[in-house]
């Protein structure tokens, strides 16, 4: 069995991705809310508010921050914005993945990946993410 061809990947932001946090932060800050409501503390809610404002001020960066960057398969080692490592998929639901990306040097990163925001052959890179590696075993 030979390895994936070597594919690159433009990835762009994913609106779906943003949604998803921002409904898990809302959820996240609902919940708290209810329970420093039943609480009555006003120091926690003084904390929750400037938790809410920090995360309000995340997402937008987010939102507005995220430039295309290339993810890359030469056929033996992986690159996301020109920094060698691994790839490997963590959630894949077909359209839309969440790809575990560990640098050889450095902090691991999370990529949120979907067919709508690829700009590159999707197919071919959902290929490489899932073909056997040039030095795994059989």
């Amino acid at each position: 069995m030979h390895a994936a061809p070597p594919v690159r990947v433009s990835l762009g932001r994913s609106a779906g991705w943003v949604f998803f946090v921002g409904l898990c932060s809302g959820f996240a800050a609902a919940s708290i809310a209810a329970w420093v409501l039943l609480r009555n503390e006003a120091p926690v809610a003084v904390a929750l508010l400037l938790g809410f404002v920090a995360a309000l001020i995340a997402a937008w960066r987010m939102q507005h921050s995220h430039a295309p960057a290339d993810l890359m398969w030469d056929g033996s080692q992986w690159q996301w914005q020109g920094i060698a490592g691994d790839a490997q998929v963590a959630l894949d639901l077909g359209p839309w993945m969440l790809l575990r990306f560990d640098p050889l040097a450095g902090r691991r990163c999370w990529i949120a990946a979907s067919r709508a925001s690829a700009a590159g052959p999707w197919l071919a890179l959902r290929a490489a993410l899932y073909a056997r590696r040039p030095d795994d075993p059989l």
